[in-house]
């Protein structure tokens, strides 16, 4: 029986330029602005990323930039839902990094240093992750010690349990709710660093 040729890959431009990859643009536009973030920060990428992690390929949903430059990897079958969720992770990021370059600007005994101290590493590895993705990465983690909060993860252990797990609880939070049931200290943690953002974005 004759097989059909498969259909040829769509270049660049006609991904940009076909109706579902606008409408999820804009549909991506208007969930930045409810997030209260610059718009012209975020773009949807019809690029096609893919990433190496515990010796599997996999394909990217989204990046995010020490900058705050947010990338969202376009996929036809993502759903609104999911498009939102993958933002608020991405969004938590960009806040943690915020975050961390400011405690590592100022002083040992400086207000962040003494508003996190009590995220000790030991704490933060005994509660593990919230998910099965921020677990992976706490499984992946090659340090010979517990990661420490705001330190650099990937380049000291290969991989960022950490940042990950908070990311993971704003997606938790985005996807279910206030009232969703999450680890009480990540859930703690999350909320320290949106206030200190949200206090560092008012100066």
């Amino acid at each position: 029986m004759p097989h059909a040729d498969p259909a040829p890959a769509q270049t660049v431009s006609e991904i940009e330029n076909a109706p579902d990859f606008l409408r999820k643009r804009r549909t991506l536009a208007a969930l930045v602005a409810q997030f209260g973030y610059d718009v012209s920060k975020v773009t949807l990428s019809p690029q096609k990323k893919t990433f190496n992690f515990l010796g599997q390929s996999f394909t990217s949903e989204g990046q995010s930039f020490s900058d705050g430059r947010i990338e969202i990897y376009y996929d036809p079958r993502m759903s609104d839902a999911r498009l939102g969720c993958c933002l608020a992770h991405e969004l938590q990021h960009v806040r943690y990094f915020r975050v961390r370059d400011a405690y590592h600007a100022e002083e040992t005994d400086g207000p962040l240093h003494r508003r996190f101290a009590k995220y000790a590493p030991e704490l933060l590895a005994a509660q593990r992750g919230v998910s099965n993705y921020s677990n992976e990465h706490w499984d992946a983690w090659k340090g010979e010690a517990p990661p420490k909060l705001f330190s650099l993860e990937l380049e000291e252990g290969d991989s960022e349990p950490i940042n990950e797990t908070i990311a993971e609880v704003a997606k938790a939070l985005y996807n279910w709710g206030p009232d969703v049931r999450v680890n009480a200290l990540w859930k703690e943690l999350h909320d320290a660093i949106n206030e200190e953002y949200a206090a560092l974005r008012s100066i």
